[in-house]
């Protein structure tokens, strides 16, 4: 049953709407390119359907129902029903909500993950499509250990720092080696995993090309106004130098050759063991009789 939060009010994914109204795109995640896939609109969408197959034949058989953490425009969990699972999804964003209720009639939480309070054992998989990074790792192994039923599947695909000392390129995504440690710490077991940092990262690469274009088109359309004002442009870059200045920084994480040196791109799937007995409990009945 939807699960609000304060997060209600807060979050609005400008992503979501960029890739949907401007690029004509219905995932927000990185495609998982082959080496016959052109760096166009189309293989993008290829790459990124092909990605999108990679995780819904990876749930578990004897699965049914699943959650999906950050579920984006609802175009995976879609295909998940269509696949025959019990699908729910669960994003902060209220773009994301509308676009999942257009899509189709199913349970949303509108929420924090870290802030979920799921009903205990209800889910058999819990899937994280690029959303693991945005989540406290105590929170994230904590909350889904609640959710999923005994040795139920925790699948997260998303990229994770692998070279603290990379500049702007070690800001976001979870240190891979820490993640792996508090996976281990609360009692998940990777019974798969694949690395698809190669395969991913030419998603970088054409979305440079496409900052490319939009750079040129508009110096293509201020060419006028900047020849024939140039105190007025000269002004206007003034105000705007802090501005561009972040935008020049942030150059390097459309760098597909530095992302596959400084991070490292997997597929993880999950199973929470069940914990061992503690130390603790009720005494057997061989150790009643040995007392």
């Amino acid at each position: 049953m939807p699960n609000s939060s304060s997060s209600d009010k807060a979050s609005n994914d400008r992503a979501l709407r960029f890739y949907q109204d401007v690029l004509g795109l219905e995932r927000l995640h990185y495609g998982l390119w082959d080496g016959g896939d052109e760096l166009t609109m189309e293989g993008l969408k290829k790459a990124q359907q092909r990605y999108e197959d990679l995780l819904i034949s990876s749930v578990p058989e004897g699965s049914e129902r699943v959650l999906d953490v950050g579920c984006g425009t609802g175009e995976m969990c879609r295909n998940l029903r269509a696949s025959g699972f019990q699908i729910e999804g669960l994003s902060p964003d209220r773009n994301q909500k509308r676009a999942f209720a257009q899509k189709l009639n199913a349970p949303f939480h509108h929420t924090k993950f870290e802030e979920f309070e799921p009903e205990e054992g209800r889910y058999d998989c819990i899937i994280m499509s690029e959303s693991a990074q945005y989540i406290p790792m105590e929170r994230l192994f904590a909350t889904a250990r609640k959710g999923l039923r005994p040795e139920g599947h925790l699948m997260v695909c998303d990229y994770f720092v692998t070279d603290r000392d990379a500049g702007i390129l070690s800001k976001s995504g979870h240190d891979h080696d820490e993640f792996l440690r508090q996976a281990a710490a609360a009692d998940f077991a990777i019974v798969e995993r694949r690395d698809i940092t190669a395969e991913t990262a030419r998603t970088l690469d054409m979305g440079k090309l496409l900052a490319d274009r939009i750079l040129l088109g508009v110096d293509i359309m201020t060419e006028r106004f900047r020849t024939r004002n140039k105190l007025c442009y000269a002004v206007l870059k003034w105000m705007l130098r802090k501005k561009i200045a972040k935008a020049q920084n942030q150059l390097p994480l459309l760098d597909s050759t530095r992302f596959c040196e400084a991070k490292r791109y997997e597929f993880f799937l999950f199973k929470a063991l069940r914990p061992a007995a503690s130390a603790t409990s009720e005494p057997t009945e061989e150790k009643l009789g040995a007392a």
